[in-house]
């Protein structure tokens, strides 16, 4: 009932208003923001890594653009959309945006867009391993790039097919396509471009074991980096000469320019939150600005409409009346809304319980059954051990309930590692333990970084904290007392 009573006053206001204004409520419509102004914002979002903001920019334009039926347009915004999912580890949603976007780009003659849609999609199934699929996605790109005529994403292109075959662990024919993309970025100048060549160069010259090469790459990388003065490219390069150091047993040297590396990420981080601050500030002074405005514009209007003040008046004690009457009730169905969310949290959270039980049970069973399948001497080294190992490889070291987990089903299929290491008398921590179980798998650092939950560089350092010592003890290097364990 007082609702109600509120909705007649308020429409009686409305009515009071409209009538002595002369219109001036149709004065006030203001017009939708363009798709353009989203995609700018959308890509201001995008250069700063806020990644989640700029989907929901470009998904703005999108719905705006896609409404006009502008295909060329909405080839493109798909395209941004594609990269931003990309970037959100949503790769699904991704491909989909790129192959809708394909479409349209061969349907309106857009030749580089379609391009750029095959690289996009070759990026993805290289992370996936799907080579065959990534390398004809690749391939098509480099021949619409060459159509055209295109340098700078050729040359992309080219470092892309570089990076499959690195991948594939082919490195021969990643050197050859790294250095056609060198060739592409020279003709244009395209410094950057030269700078991520270099660099890739030097990982394929470290992995072929020319150190020679390797680090005049890496060094030429560097020096570009700081030419075209990107903090991020600089980072890039600081960090592989410190990866060739350390490869070819230069610790100074590698401890020396991951120092140099670490300040400079450092910086990075620095900037960004600055940016952020920046663009805070900026947000609110446009509020402010729009505020002002506003009140400009109420103080105008009420100048020209001095003779109905009173009438305003007591409009607005009635409005305000109603206002608090109906922010009570709001207050009220807020609540209640508050206690059903609390009961669907609750609720959720016993779903989720139920499901880590049953984890657990099945994990569980699954211990028993490799216990069991260890109380069988003749199936001891049985062909199953490749797919316990392809298993374990599975696991995540997160936490020390994870690590366990790892560690006892590590020792059903290599039951004496643990024991040669408690016999070789020499104080290993438990994170050491943990690196030479991981290396024992043939695992790299990257992939060890991802069990464990840490940085490549933090498995590099506990790799050297574990080499000074052992080198006391007769090893050179942890490489060689994992023989000992093994042997």
């Amino acid at each position: 009932m007082i609702r109600g009573i509120f909705k007649i006053f308020f429409l009686f206001g409305i009515v009071l208003v409209s009538g002595c204004t002369n219109n001036t409520a149709s004065k006030k419509a203001s017009t939708p923001d363009s798709s353009v102004d989203f995609t700018n914002l959308g890509n201001e979002q995008w250069r700063m890594g806020n990644y989640q903001n700029a989907l929901n920019y470009f998904t703005k334009s999108y719905n705006k653009v896609k409404a006009s039926g502008n295909e060329v347009e909405i080839a493109t915004l798909l395209n941004n959309l594609g990269l931003v999912h990309w970037r959100l580890e949503n790769n699904t949603e991704a491909m989909e945006c790129y192959e809708e976007s394909a479409i349209l780009a061969q349907k309106n003659g857009m030749i580089r867009l379609l391009g750029l849609t095959h690289t996009n999609r070759a990026l993805i199934l290289k992370e996936q391993r799907n080579f065959k699929a990534a390398f004809d996605q690749n391939n098509e790109a480099i021949r619409l790039f060459k159509e055209i005529e295109e340098p700078h994403d050729l040359a992309i292109a080219y470092n892309n097919q570089g990076q499959i075959y690195r991948f594939s662990e082919a490195f021969d024919m990643a050197l050859k396509y790294y250095l056609l993309s060198l060739e592409e970025c020279e003709k244009i100048n395209y410094t950057e471009g030269m700078a991520t060549a270099y660099q890739n160069l030097s990982t394929i010259y470290a992995k072929q074991g020319n150190k020679n090469k390797a680090l005049l790459a890496a060094h030429k990388c560097l020096n570009l980096s700081y030419k075209v003065n990107s903090k991020v490219r600089v980072s890039e390069g600081l960090r592989e000469l410190s990866n060739n150091y350390d490869q070819f047993n230069v610790p100074d040297s590698a401890l020396y320019y991951f120092k140099k590396h670490y300040h400079v990420e450092k910086e990075i981080m620095e900037a960004n939150q600055s940016n952020l601050l920046s663009q805070y500030q900026a947000n609110l002074g446009f509020e402010v600005k729009k505020l002002r405005i506003k009140n400009l514009q109420i103080e105008k209007e009420m100048a020209n409409n001095r003779i109905l003040l009173l009438i305003f008046s007591i409009i607005s004690i009635l409005l305000i009346s109603g206002f608090f009457i109906y922010r009570y009730l709001s207050n009220i169905k807020f609540r209640k809304k508050q206690l059903e969310l609390r009961l669907q949290n609750s609720l959720q959270l016993i779903q989720v319980k139920e499901e880590e039980l049953k984890t657990y049970i099945v994990d569980l069973a699954h211990k028993n059954k490799v216990i069991n399948k260890l109380q069988e001497p003749s199936k001891k080294n049985t062909p199953n051990t490749d797919y316990d190992v392809h298993e374990l490889l599975e696991e995540k070291i997160f936490t020390n309930d994870g690590w366990d987990k790892f560690k006892t089903r590590f020792r059903a299929i290599y039951p004496d590692f643990f024991s040669r290491i408690n016999d070789s008398a020499i104080p290993v921590t438990e994170a050491e333990i943990r690196l030479l179980v991981l290396m024992r798998l043939q695992l790299n650092s990257t992939d060890m970084a991802s069990i464990l939950g840490i940085s490549p560089q933090s498995v590099r350092a506990c790799k050297m904290r574990l080499k000074k010592k052992l080198k006391p003890n007769g090893y050179k290097n942890v490489e060689q007392y994992l023989h000992y364990i093994i042997s």
